[in-house]
Formats: C-alpha cells, structure tokens, sequence
C-alpha cells in the first residue's frame, strides 16, 4: 500500500496528541500563567529577603527578660587538719577569789589573807611538794605556802596567803604563780604561763592610834602631861593624864615620833626608850594601832633623840 504526504501528516498528529495526554495540564499551563521567570540573581534576593524578614520576626518575638547568669562553681571543701590540742604536765585554771575580791579596800597596815580557788587542767597530780610562790609586782609581806594536799587533773583546791597592806595609800598588786617539784614555775592561760594575783587599795586615814603604859617607879601615878613630838617636823601634841592612870590611848596623825611625859610635881622626865636610853622613834599609820609604846626610863634630866 502506497503512503502518500497526507497520512504522515495525520499519523504525525496523532502521535503528538498521545504524548501530550500523558502530561498534567498544569506543566502546559504554568508558562502561560507566569508572566516573568526570574533569573538566579532573583532567586537569591528573594531568598536573602525571606531570612530577613524571619530574622526580624524572632527579635521582635524574642522575650524582654535578663538573661539568667551562670551559677556560680562550687568550692570544694578544703581538707586541712583540725591543730591537735596543746596540753601540759603542769597547767592550772583560775576559777574565782574565795576571799579579798579584786579592788578591796583596806586600812594601812591591816593583816588579810587572800585565798584563791585553782583547778588542776593539766595531766600531772600536784602534791604537797608544789608552791604558791611570788612572781612579781607588790609582795605586802605575802611568803611561800605550799599546796595543801594531793589535787589531781580535773580536780580544785584553795590556797592561800597572807599579807599586810603597805602603810602608804594607794593601788597594789601582786602575782603569784605555782612552783612544782623541781621548781619549775607554772600558771594559767593558754600556756600556763600566766599569773593569779592580788589587787588591793590602801584607803589615805588620817589617823591612827598609839597605846603604852606608864611604868612609874612609884605604887601609884601622879598626875602626868604626856607629849608626843613629831620627828620631822619639831611640832608637839599633849594630853593630860589624872593621876593613877597606868595605860594610855590615844589618836594621833600619820608620822613619825618621839613619846615622853613629865611629872610636874616629882620633876621626872619618863621617855619611850632604845635600850641606850635614847628616845627611839615610831611610826604611826592611819587607820592602825601603834602598841607598846611604853614609858619606862625616869630622870630629872631630859632625854636626848635616838632613832
């Protein structure tokens, strides 16, 4: 059979229309739809253009509020040894003053025991071979004593000195430590090397007394003026005395003197004497009795000062 122009043509038509019923209509229809394809520059600026504005999207959306700061790192706990406690053979605690608290006032010259209370901190016993012994400041007449008894650690004891507050008026204090065995000295603190101590006032008295006898070489006394003539200063104080009156008391000022009387009617002088049968001085302190100050050696003559 002979195939002439025109059935190629119509067979050609044919052909194209069945590949053409395979595709969507919308890969026909899209070339016609778009106006304008842009090119690859287009595409990224479009791009570049949607990021931005998504970009911005969030900062705007993004909440207000501070940032919340790191946490801090712990520390780790350090592992440094706790010091071994110090402790001595030795070592006494001050525990109170069972008498004289610290700031007492006192009269010149007065006698007083002080007593303190002390507790054994230490690991030695103490025994009756342990002091109480003076370190230093004002001593007042205050002497050695020893530990009474065997105070073992842990355990307390009370001891004791006695003194005599100094004759002038003013602030004292004395330390005092305790000595062991082999004399080696020891306190309190810390390091037992601290004292205890004594704190007095001697209260500024004007006065003090004086008290003697008349030894008169006579059955009785006769009437007698008796003087007492400072030392220092020259000036005379006198009493009168009724006869038959042997002792005498009587208040004088602070210092220091001579004691004689005389016997107006007899012509005697009796004096408070040294054994030279000079006059010997004394003193007086205020607030303390002066004793003994005896007028026993009688003469027509008056007696010279001694010391």
């Amino acid at each position: 059979m002979k195939i002439n122009t025109n059935s190629i043509l119509i067979l050609f038509g044919i052909f194209t229309f069945a590949i053409m019923a395979c595709f969507p209509i919308t890969m026909l229809a899209m070339p016609l739809l778009q106006t304008h394809q842009p090119d690859l520059n287009d595409a990224s600026a479009t791009v570049q253009a949607i990021v931005t504005q998504t970009m911005s999207a969030v900062t705007q959306s993004a909440p207000t509020n501070t940032p919340v700061p790191a946490t801090a790192t712990a520390v780790p706990a350090t592992n440094t040894p706790v010091p071994t406690a110090v402790s001595f053979c030795d070592w006494a605690i001050f525990v109170k003053d069972v008498t004289i608290p610290d700031g007492t006032q006192l009269s010149p010259g007065e006698v007083f025991t002080k007593t303190w209370r002390l507790q054994n901190r230490g690991t030695c016993t103490w025994t009756p071979d342990y002091d109480v012994v003076f370190y230093s400041g004002a001593q007042m007449s205050g002497t050695t004593m020893q530990v009474p008894g065997y105070i073992g650690p842990g355990q307390s004891v009370d001891v004791a000195v006695t003194f005599t507050a100094p004759s002038t008026p003013g602030h004292y204090v004395g330390y005092w430590m305790l000595r062991n065995s082999s004399g080696k000295l020891f306190g309190t603190g810390a390091w037992a090397d601290e004292t205890f101590y004594v704190d007095i006032y001697v209260k500024d008295l004007p006065h003090g007394t004086v008290t003697g006898n008349f030894q008169y070489p006579s059955e009785f006394n006769p009437p007698l003026t008796l003087y007492f003539e400072n030392a220092s200063t020259g000036e005379t104080i006198q009493f009168s005395i009724p006869e038959r009156n042997f002792n005498y008391s009587v208040l004088l000022p602070n210092g220091i003197y001579y004691a004689y009387a005389w016997a107006p009617g007899y012509n005697l002088q009796g004096a408070y004497v040294n054994s030279s049968l000079t006059m010997k001085s004394f003193v007086v302190y205020g607030g303390q009795t002066t004793s003994g100050i005896n007028l026993t050696d009688w003469s027509p003559y008056p007696h010279s000062r001694g010391q």
